[in-house]
């Protein structure tokens, strides 16, 4: 399962729905995936915090935990298409999020999401929340 950028945050927040989640994954043995968007996002707001060294230690602590998905060709070609398909609908997607739906269309990955709207509507894309 692919974690979206909103769950590595409420962990990193410890928001309860977020770690109850985590704890139900971990007794489901559910591998729990990060992608390189969700590292991209985050170091965006590292970069804009007013506390650097402690939300770089946070986010360390999680991300040191979780297996890495790159952004390969594969994915950018369906990251690509689900940004155009849903621009073609009228329908707004952040382009991180269209990588992250294509890291996990393209191998078959569900996404771990607060965030449902973000993804709804992609083809071939299971979510899951807390």
């Amino acid at each position: 399962m692919i974690a979206d950028t909103c769950f590595i945050v409420d962990i990193m927040r410890n928001n309860p729905e977020a770690i109850a989640k985590a704890q139900e994954i971990e007794k489901n043995n559910t591998p729990l995936l990060v992608t390189a968007p969700t590292v991209f996002e985050l170091n965006i707001g590292l970069s804009l915090s007013s506390k650097p060294l402690e939300e770089k230690e946070k986010i360390h602590e999680v991300l040191d935990s979780l297996p890495f998905l790159p952004l390969d060709y594969i994915a950018s070609i369906e990251a690509g298409r689900i940004y155009g398909d849903k621009r073609k609908q009228g329908e707004i997607i952040d382009s991180q999020d269209a990588m992250i739906a294509g890291i996990a269309r393209s191998i078959g990955e569900k996404i771990l999401t607060r965030n449902i709207k973000h993804f709804i509507g992609i083809e071939k894309i299971a979510i899951d929340s807390y």
